[in-house]
């Protein structure tokens, strides 16, 4: 899945920067424009998805220029690899998928009235810091401090220290979902772990049963 995502996000980039200006439209056909989604009513946009909330999940693969790309690419190998191995593919495209979309309806939900289109991966790529966070004393030290500037960024938005158009608040959203989606896969791997050794112990426990009672060929 890891693989993929770096794929997708790099092949849409390239077909859109070859396109020029008609692939610069794709930010404000596939992107997400708050407005559009909180007042659909009132607003228009020819050739956006159908339903508008479907790009809540579009506007995940778009990205403004390489740089931006190439951040999120980085992350994307480096986490989503690790990620993966640690809770599996499909939990992985999950738990992605869910960090990309509250992350973008959260966004929404704190500026409902912004024009602005919100473009890129970062919501997702916080869902996997927010998971590997809650994986080890490393994880916790790393993601604390992530946070502490998400948190600075998201409050403050102050032009000297941090950029004014980061979705802040997608961030955060989307950390959240990792954080809680990591757990939620911590504890169902534990509790797989602990039923299939008490599966052992009980089979266990009755082939000792089977030996004292003379059933099991185990004789002293």
């Amino acid at each position: 899945m890891t693989s993929v995502l770096l794929a997708v996000n790099a092949a849409v980039f390239l077909i859109q920067t070859a396109q020029g200006p008609a692939g610069q439209a794709w930010i404000v056909r596939y992107g997400l424009i708050p407005a559009v989604l909180a007042q659909g009513e009132r607003f228009s946009i020819p050739g956006a998805p159908t339903p508008y909330a479907l790009t809540l999940l579009s506007s995940s693969f778009l990205h403004g220029n390489p740089g931006h790309l190439a951040v999120n690419l980085a992350f994307i190998a480096v986490l989503g690899s690790m990620v993966e191995r640690a809770v599996g593919a499909w939990r992985f495209a999950a738990l992605w998928t869910a960090s990309v979309m509250l992350g973008g309806a959260f966004h929404v939900l704190m500026n409902s009235g912004s024009l602005v289109p919100t473009i890129g991966a970062s919501a997702g790529v916080a869902g996997l810091i927010g998971v590997v966070t809650v994986g080890g004393w490393g994880g916790l030290i790393a993601g604390g401090l992530w946070l502490s500037v998400q948190i600075v960024g998201a409050v403050a938005r102050t032009p000297q220290l941090l950029d004014p158009d980061v979705a802040w608040q997608a961030h955060l959203a989307g950390y959240a979902v990792g954080v809680a989606g990591g757990l939620l896969v911590r504890w169902e791997i534990r509790r797989r772990r602990r039923a299939r050794l008490d599966r052992a112990k009980a089979r266990e426990a009755e082939v000792v049963r089977s030996g004292c009672d003379g059933r099991g060929g185990i004789h002293g």
